[in-house]
């Protein structure tokens, strides 16, 4: 009896901690993704102030803040792989704190792009470190509810982001607001350090594949776009970000300029809007997809939740940039961002599925490779592009129809999802086998 005693206390402590450890990598990620969030609130005081163009923007706070974030992130997914994912994590939420205050002294293209782009160096530790921690932390049943939660993080971001960008740069101006904001990083620093724990690797792993230890980089890499579905996976996790990636840079933008929103309302209308769609769609998506990981006891099966919802939110991406008042943008926009969160923790749950417990880091950073090239580099670029093309002849309306172009690409995400499934290995019942 006392033995049973010791090892309920015990299997509690274990989830206590598995507890606060999400929590904080919850925190970090809502600092990271809130971090990105600055600048879509204020680009029309910077783009005003420093004398910018739409592309210009574009290239700032999506291309170049992408590619550095993912070329530098696919190295530190590697030191992820092997070294101190705490003290990683730290050092990356110190330097892309610091990056984010020092873009309140950017006096053009050049020095703006250079502060956003250390801003994304440090944010590249975050996922892959978040990813790696949750494997080790969470039995396998439960990873897709723990993935899921986590990336709720991402939509708490965008809404807290939002808020205080526009309040602290309608009351004290964008410059001054990056400085503030970026303060707020290196106090969670404070809390992670003296209470965070680096957890055991591979502990819900049976064992550790033969060779890993030694196997190389690229060997690694190589060997993830080998295993069946996963570059299809990641493939269509791109595509589908890219209706998602354009709001933190351009919804607020279009709200200024389509529906006439104040510079300091404008995070409080639509911060909430994207972030509870988002925050209940990737929880809701967790559950059901953890649900379909435990019933047929593989990950894979969580991918049923974006096959179903990503083609539906192609309409409502149509009505958020064509409904005739706000009231119905927003609702629009709550119900979009819904249906987008599915495919993240599911996607992501399944990349780990098909990684060996050393590469997961990596894995999931091929996953963000994707959703950054394809959604967070290429979907902004594009979008600004088509406003600048269009401006002469439609003023500040170009930038909606700019937008509307990737209403098409959540539907063409399943289909792509729906491929990889196939591949990868389908849940039992579902017609058309391999």
């Amino acid at each position: 009896m006392t033995t049973m005693i010791q090892q309920g206390a015990y299997a509690a402590q274990r989830r206590g901690v598995a507890g606060y450890s999400l929590l904080l990598l919850f925190l970090a990620n809502v600092l990271n993704v809130a971090d990105r969030a600055l600048l879509g609130i204020v680009v029309d005081p910077v783009k005003a102030d420093l004398g910018l163009t739409d592309t210009q923007i574009s290239i700032v706070s999506g291309t170049a803040f992408v590619l550095f974030n993912l070329i530098v992130g696919i190295w530190i997914a590697r030191w992820v792989d092997r070294g101190n994912r705490k003290w990683i994590l730290i050092l990356g939420i110190t330097l892309w704190s610091v990056a984010t205050g020092l873009t309140g002294y950017a006096q053009g293209f050049a020095s703006l792009a250079a502060t956003r782009i250390l801003v994304g160096v440090g944010e590249a530790t975050a996922f892959p470190v978040a990813i790696s921690m949750i494997a080790d932390l969470f039995a396998p049943a439960r990873r897709p509810r723990a993935v899921g939660i986590f990336q709720a993080s991402i939509f708490v971001g965008v809404v807290l982001g939002s808020i205080a960008a526009g309040m602290l740069a309608a009351a004290h101006g964008w410059r001054m607001m990056f400085l503030i904001c970026g303060g707020a990083g290196l106090v969670l620093v404070l809390v992670m350090l003296p209470t965070m724990r680096e957890p055991a690797r591979g502990r819900f792993d049976a064992a550790a594949p033969v060779g890993v230890e030694g196997s190389s980089f690229f060997r690694d890499i190589m060997t993830l776009l080998r295993a069946p579905g996963f570059a299809l996976l990641s493939l269509g996790t791109g595509v589908g970000s890219m209706a998602g990636a354009i709001l933190p840079i351009w919804a607020p933008t279009f709200l200024l300029r389509s529906h006439n929103v104040a510079l300091a309302d404008v995070g409080a209308i639509i911060g909430p809007a994207v972030g509870i769609g988002g925050v209940t769609g990737t929880i809701v998506a967790g559950l059901l997809a953890g649900h379909f990981a435990a019933k047929h006891r593989s990950e894979l099966h969580g991918l049923i939740v974006p096959l179903i919802a990503m083609p539906l939110a192609a309409p409502f991406f149509a009505l958020y940039c064509f409904a005739p008042s706000l009231l119905v943008t927003m609702i629009a926009a709550a119900l979009m961002n819904f249906l987008l969160a599915s495919a993240i923790g599911p996607c992501f749950a399944a990349a780990i599925a098909l990684s060996p417990p050393r590469s997961r880091a990596v894995s999931s950073t091929l996953m963000l490779a994707a959703s950054g090239v394809i959604g967070g580099a290429l979907a902004p670029l594009v979008v600004g592009m088509i406003s600048d093309a269009l401006a002469p002849d439609l003023g500040l309306e170009s930038l909606r129809y700019a937008m509307s172009v990737m209403m098409a690409m959540p539907p063409l995400s399943a289909l792509i999802i729906w491929l990889a499934y196939r591949q990868a290995g389908k849940p039992d019942g579902i017609s058309g086998g391999k």
